[in-house]
């Protein structure tokens, strides 16, 4: 079995090998006939340019992906900083406490930060931003909107958290709340569905920043890129060979980012590259792979609320039927298998699960299901992602294993934007959808609330559809404990309470690649324990070094 297994990815190799050479072209990265990327055509010399699996949405207040995570981190300043260590750090606000209770958190706000608009940052701005994201209800404000009841500017430098429960998790969800301008964005408000405050500035904001960071947006160019520059005298200071501007690109097709960067038009090709694509990046003069371990993990997301998978045994022949080193070494070379939910990289990560490649066992829990019986009326649907060419080979390998077991299995190639639309509903859900993220906050906290907590369900990150209403007081108790070790401790009994249910399948931790033009960048990601372990700091510029006249 494990031979034919093989020989399936051997085959797919070939095929994604044909198409990324475009009928003819070669590994080097010569133009075989892919479509170009469009790109700014004003640029500097001194730019990274990396690609995206599309464009991102740019406000604060409503993406939450990893695309545009790396535009955020990079136009706005984060209330506190995420550190290499998994920690925060004084940013926006210098210091913070807490009342007694925990329901009161009181933030002091630095007094020398000027917005791009020209605007001083104060206390107000911060308000009305935590009040934005708790309206809005979508993004990153999924971390607030059951925790902090109103924010309110106190004094110039002071702002007050009013919450609802006590939340030891909050500070460290901080990271995520960028603050906004809040008079230029009152000033674009256009007509909406939030009484008084109309769109909320969400039609602005889908094209422009109304941020303080380090870069601001120059172009935003629809489904093609958004290009940004350095801003003036930013309070926190940028290295002088920190690039002057930075563009995001919302396209990653094999052959026009081979053809970029041997034409050193681009610095970087993301993460979502496939393995073969890398390999040729990698021959090329100049260019290495920085291989990270960002906290990502590859997921088999289960829709625990849809047949067959809604059946713990089918769910289990799944987790048994995937042979986890073949998913390590070859269609996601350098990872490790996963054996939690959580990455091992988050504090509070204890092992939960212990899969292994064993046909037998999968027939043995296909007997114990309800649907033993009938199991062919009943195909698993697997949805892998378009623009992810590897998932394919995942999605093929539980194809050919299932067909050893007696199970249909129906590979659908589907878009980003559908995953994102079919997860809000349970019955548009797939069985299985193929999806890598990492954790918004550096606890294992962050991954319960987002994909696996009831009350956020419906998005493509909380797609299981699990409705366990214990589960949902356990880890709502591990996030109200203000206390460190006793919500480490919770985290764990979590885990443990998720053992024996495969609610999801953890496939691999993930190394996540990225090609880059080390003859002219230098990069601190790729230095042993320098990568802030938070979704799209791995692309945060000022860690970032670029000569031009070493090109």
């Amino acid at each position: 079995m494990r031979k034919k297994l093989v020989s399936i990815l051997c085959v797919m190799a070939l095929v994604v090998s044909l198409a990324g050479c475009g009928g003819g072209g070669s590994d080097s990265g010569s133009d075989g006939g892919g479509a170009e990327a469009t790109t700014a055509g004003d640029v500097s010399d001194s730019i990274v340019r990396y690609t995206l699996t599309e464009l991102p949405q740019i406000d604060p207040g409503v993406t939450s992906d990893f695309g545009g995570a790396t535009v955020l981190v990079n136009v706005y300043d984060p209330l506190v900083m995420p550190t290499v260590d998994g920690g925060v750090e004084p940013w926006v606000a210098t210091e913070w406490s807490t009342s007694e209770d925990g329901l009161t958190w009181t933030f002091k706000i630095r007094d020398d930060i000027t917005f791009h608009s020209g605007n001083p940052l104060t206390a107000k701005d911060v308000a009305y931003t935590m009040n934005r994201m708790l309206t809005l209800g979508e993004g990153f404000g999924y971390l607030f909107t059951e925790t902090v009841e109103e924010a309110v500017a106190v004094d110039d430098t002071t702002v007050e958290f009013r919450c609802k429960e006590a939340n030891g998790t909050l500070l460290s969800a901080l990271v995520r709340l960028y603050i906004v301008d809040s008079e230029l964005v009152q000033s674009e408000y256009a007509d909406g569905d939030y009484g008084d405050h109309g769109d909320y500035g969400k039609a602005f904001l889908l094209e422009n920043d109304a941020g303080s960071g380090p870069y601001q947006v120059k172009e935003y160019a629809a489904s093609a890129y958004v290009l940004c520059e350095q801003a003036e005298n930013y309070w926190a200071g940028i290295d002088e060979d920190a690039p002057e501007q930075f563009e995001a690109i919302g396209s990653n097709e094999a052959v026009t980012v081979k053809t970029m960067m041997q034409r050193k038009e681009l610095e970087v090709a993301d993460k979502y590259q496939s393995a073969e694509t890398m390999t040729a990046l990698d021959k090329m003069d100049g260019v290495e792979i920085m291989n990270t371990n960002g906290g990502s993990v590859m997921y088999l997301l289960l829709n625990n609320a849809k047949a067959p998978t809604d059946d713990v045994h089918i769910r289990n022949a799944l987790a048994y039927m995937l042979d986890y080193d073949t998913i390590c070494n070859d269609i996601f070379p350098n990872s490790a298998q996963a054996k939690s939910i959580v990455s091992s990289t988050l504090n509070g990560y204890t092992e939960m699960c212990d899969y292994s490649y064993n046909i037998e066992k999968a027939k043995e829990e296909i007997a114990q299901s309800k649907y033993a019986d009938n199991l062919a009326d009943y195909p698993v649907e697997v949805c892998w992602v378009s623009e992810t060419p590897d998932r394919e080979k995942l999605a093929l390998l539980i194809q050919a294993a299932a067909q050893e077991v007696g199970m249909t299995v129906d590979v659908v190639q589907t878009p980003w934007t559908s995953v994102v639309e079919n997860s809000s509903a349970v019955d548009t859900t797939p069985n299985v959808t193929t999806t890598l993220f990492a954790a918004d906050y550096s606890e294992a906290g962050s991954v319960f609330t987002s994909a696996v907590r009831s009350r956020e369900v419906g998005t493509w990150q909380n797609c299981c559809w699990i409705n366990d209403p214990e589960l949902d007081a356990m880890i709502d108790e591990s996030i109200r404990t203000m206390d460190e070790e006793e919500r480490i401790a919770k985290y764990e009994e979590i885990q443990n309470y998720l053992s024996d249910k495969c609610v999801m399948i953890p496939l691999a931790e993930a190394n996540e690649p990225f090609a880059y033009q080390a003859d002219y960048m230098e990069w601190n990601a790729a230095q042993e324990d320098q990568l802030i372990p938070v979704m799209g700091y791995v692309l945060y510029m000022r860690n970032i070094k670029v000569f031009p006249d070493q090109k």
